[in-house]
């Protein structure tokens, strides 16, 4: 039996990447993709109207302020699952994933009866192709410690990464209105997940840091993060 696939793109400072990033969708696996200009100011969803031709498997989303990545996600969450889709995969606009691991998420599902698929960065800053840059190094292991422990789960490899997919059925039973729509939107993601006893899978996907520039700001961010485990672990006990 086929199974119905979606991709959510939440867009935000993406014009120089999200052509191409685009022209990477293999639609012969995907049934649509939804794509969310999050208030663009360089209107990168309306540059990428301009640049491809009329195809009937995109969702073009506009929002009218700017909700962060997990607001723009979350609209079209609700999207996909207004139209029932079996899996929604999530992914960045930036062009930092190489997004062939979809057909192992896909697999996953189907074979290994994953409700939810990730991937995760192997951390080596030896590498100079995929090098991470030291502070969001530090960031990321210590938010990993932290979900492993506010999760219960210590098999939980970067939660930051932002390649993700639910199926239909767990992503219905997650209550969208209480996740945080900032960048702990993933984190926040992966706890309710576990919560839920969701069945997790995870790919390595090393991320390619190139020409884009981060909206996150490691140091800005780092102390609400903090903040939003603690939430998370008086409501444990």
């Amino acid at each position: 039996m086929k199974r119905n696939i979606c991709i959510v793109i939440p867009c935000y400072r993406v014009r120089d990447q999200i052509l191409s990033v685009y022209n990477k969708i293999d639609f012969k696996i995907i049934d649509k993709v939804i794509i969310v200009d999050d208030c663009c100011p360089e209107k990168s969803v309306k540059f990428l109207q301009k640049k491809i031709k009329k195809n009937h498997k995109i969702k073009f989303i506009f929002l009218k302020r700017n909700l962060g990545v997990g607001g723009a996600t979350i609209k079209g969450f609700r999207y996909a699952l207004k139209k029932k889709f079996d899996v929604i995969i999530k992914m960045d606009g930036d062009g930092q994933h190489n997004i062939n691991i979809l057909k192992f998420f896909l697999h996953g599902f189907k074979i290994n009866k994953f409700d939810f698929c990730k991937g995760y960065r192997s951390f080596n800053r030896k590498s100079k192709k995929n090098k991470m840059p030291f502070l969001r190094f530090w960031g990321a292991k210590v938010l990993e410690i932290l979900v492993r422990l506010n999760s219960g789960n210590n098999k939980i490899n970067d939660p930051c990464h932002g390649l993700i997919a639910l199926n239909y059925k767990l992503l219905k039973k997650i209550n969208l209105n209480h996740l945080k729509e900032n960048y702990f939107f993933e984190q926040d993601l992966i706890l309710n997940v576990v919560k839920l006893n969701g069945k997790i899978g995870q790919f390595k996907n090393e991320v390619t840091y190139g020409s884009e520039t981060s909206n996150l700001n490691p140091l800005m961010s780092i102390l609400p993060f903090l903040y939003y485990h603690f939430l998370h672990f008086i409501k444990k006990y």
